[in-house]
């Protein structure tokens, strides 16, 4: 009789840094398992992982389909699913088919190159707080037409929220998580109230009346948007990197194409795990799976799935096709997607060309989180 998953073992140091042979164990007794400890399947195969995020009929964000109160300060963009969900998503698609794609670039390499050239004058520095996090934080500010906040007080406040999505693992973070959410949102709020700039949000404020979508829908989601926008984007700079600045610079290539960010998103991604609640009886991966019950989808697993990618713990720079769900899939998947990959794309190029020896300088130190994995630091010498 086999043990069921011990999903505590994730908040492990060694297995933060790699949780993949865990996944390999869980994976080989079924793709889908139940963990009696946390009382939620774990998806680990790639198909029906796949399955669960686009069957949004079956899988639910939107818990108040199983009865679960949700208040109104947490509908958004990340919670509702169709039609509530489709009416906000096509209009921050709009606000993102207008965003000059060129002019973005262009900002981060700037800004790229004011953050290294600050931190070029340390012969050690860490790339998480001097590099990966201003930048993205100038980023995705500039993307959504909103003034940047001071880095001191946002990323740690946006830390606590990626904190509270682990709650299951670690019930004392969900309370500030939620205070976290509403702080972030009263700024928002008081941004929404100013005189903004033309950009994506101020032409989503202009038309979400006509696009039948509530003030504080928009308002959560625009949260959202920035919360989710700057974590994924940093902590793949920092996930990526660590990845990269592992292989030998000998052998170490130049990852500038959107082809090889893909690759390293698949192998290296920060977001580990997306959950549903069934809404109804169904089966998934030939378990029976009960209305009321959590489905977490382990999508770095997932990407990892030899039944799916080929030599999978193998980075194939030209693999062909890359069916990854870093960024997700179905309804809910991510929507900057292609913005995440421009910022990638530009930061390891400029990496890899300009600093081709550059190298570990101290072991990373992980930070807690299973669902959107991070590092408290990451030293490098260039």
């Amino acid at each position: 009789m086999t043990e069921p998953p011990d999903v505590m073992r994730l908040l492990e140091p060694d297995v933060l840094l790699d949780p993949h042979p865990l996944y390999r164990q869980w994976h080989a007794q079924a793709p889908v398992l139940w963990d009696p400890g946390i009382e939620a399947w774990l998806v680990t195969g790639y198909e029906e992982a796949l399955t669960a995020l686009r069957d949004a009929e079956t899988f639910c964000q939107d818990w108040r389909r199983i009865g679960v109160d949700t208040p109104p300060s947490l509908l958004s963009l990340q919670t509702l699913d169709p039609p509530e969900h489709t009416r906000v998503r096509h209009l921050l698609l709009e606000g993102f088919k207008a965003v000059d794609l060129g002019e973005l670039e262009r900002t981060v390499r700037a800004r790229l190159d004011e953050l290294l050239a600050t931190a070029g004058e340390f012969e050690i520095f860490d790339f998480v707080s001097r590099v990966a996090e201003p930048l993205t934080l100038r980023t995705v500010t500039r993307l959504l037409g909103l003034p940047e906040p001071e880095q001191g007080w946002f990323v740690p406040l946006s830390n606590t929220i990626v904190d509270g999505m682990d709650a299951s693992l670690r019930p004392e973070c969900y309370e500030p998580g939620v205070a976290a959410r509403s702080e972030l949102t009263a700024l928002v709020r008081d941004l929404l109230d100013s005189d903004l700039p033309e950009g994506l949000t101020s032409r989503a404020v202009e038309r979400a009346p006509a696009a039948d979508v509530d003030r504080e829908v928009l308002l959560n989601s625009l949260r959202v948007v920035l919360q989710a926008g700057f974590q994924t984007a940093s902590r793949f700079l920092v996930t990526g990197l660590l990845t990269l600045l592992r292989i030998p610079p000998e052998q170490r290539p130049v990852v500038a194409t959107d082809k090889a960010v893909n690759e390293l998103v698949r192998y290296a991604g920060p977001v580990h795990v997306e959950s549903r609640a069934c809404v109804r009886d169904t089966v998934l991966g030939e378990q029976k799976v009960r209305k009321g019950e959590i489905v977490s989808m382990f999508l770095g697993a997932a990407n990892r799935d030899p039944a799916v990618f080929a030599a999978p713990d193998t980075l194939r720079w030209d693999r062909t096709p890359n069916r990854h769900l870093a960024f997700g899939r179905g309804p809910h998947a991510c929507l900057g997607a292609q913005v995440a990959v421009l910022v990638a794309r530009t930061v390891f190029g400029v990496l890899g060309t300009r600093h081709p020896r550059a190298r570990l300088a101290a072991e990373p130190v992980p930070r807690p989180n299973v669902t959107e994995h991070g590092m408290h630091r990451l030293e490098i010498a260039l």
